[in-house]
């Protein structure tokens, strides 16, 4: 059914072709031929404006993120090449250090056993010096005490003085002409009673003699002495041990001492 009351449309009554610059005239409200634009050219507009502005924001945006992304990358890359040159640096510095330290370890090692090595040498001749003077000091002391010792036999074997006056009666060659044999009182007496015919029949007569020492005596002639004391015969066994080898101590003058 149709409205008799409506205007009837022409739908070839009013159409033409739409062109380009009739949107670029529209904003002054007008088209290209001065007509005023209607009302789907208004929308047609209105939506190429908001598309224009759209795109406009989108560039913007767009910019603005390429700015901070930007700007990030060149924070960023500053600061790995800080870090990185801060590495390699701390590196650098780390080996410099380790390095000197080494030289001066090395240095000072050097000074400390420099004087180490001189007090050791000190050291082990002054032990040297030790072990010998101990050495003789413990032969000196062994000495003394078969001294004591050999002191003690004789004055509770005083017969041993027999002994001493029979080898000198046998001595090779045997001693000729007239000897005196000179002893300690109480070994006189002794050697008188043991040995008295053995003595006369060698032409020696016996003599005592107060400064000697029991166990030793002496035989004198023209030709002589013949000292067998008991202090010349302990002499005598020093020098034999001195012989063996041992050194004298240092003395306390020397000046290597």
């Amino acid at each position: 059914m149709s409205n008799t009351h409506s205007p009837q449309f022409d739908r070839h009554s009013d159409w033409r072709r739409w062109q380009m610059d009739e949107l670029a005239s529209s904003k002054s409200g007008q088209t290209s031929d001065g007509e005023v634009p209607t009302a789907h050219q208004r929308k047609v507009i209105a939506a190429q404006k908001a598309a224009e502005l759209a795109r406009q924001r989108e560039e913007s945006e767009r910019q603005e993120l390429y700015e901070r992304i930007r700007q990030q990358a060149e924070e960023a890359g500053y600061k790995a090449g800080l870090e990185q040159g801060y590495k390699e640096g701390m590196e650098k510095g780390l080996a410099a250090a380790a390095e000197q330290a080494q030289t001066e370890l090395k240095e000072q090692i050097r000074l400390t056993v420099t004087p180490l090595k001189t007090l050791g040498k000190q050291f082990s001749d002054a032990l040297e010096r030790i072990d010998e003077t101990i050495a003789h000091d413990l032969v000196e002391l062994a000495l003394a005490t078969g001294k004591q010792l050999a002191s003690d036999a004789l004055q509770e074997t005083p017969e041993q003085i027999l002994v001493i006056v029979r080898e000198l009666l046998h001595t090779e060659p045997p001693l000729v002409g007239q000897q005196r044999l000179w002893l300690n009182p109480n070994d006189h007496e002794l050697v008188e009673e043991h040995l008295g015919n053995e003595l006369v029949a060698a032409n020696w007569k016996l003599q005592p003699d107060d400064q000697l020492a029991r166990g030793g005596c002496r035989v004198t002639s023209a030709q002589g002495e013949i000292d067998a004391t008991f202090e010349s015969r302990w002499q005598a066994i020093q020098a034999q041990s001195r012989k063996r080898g041992l050194k004298s101590p240092p003395s306390s003058n020397d000046p290597s001492s």
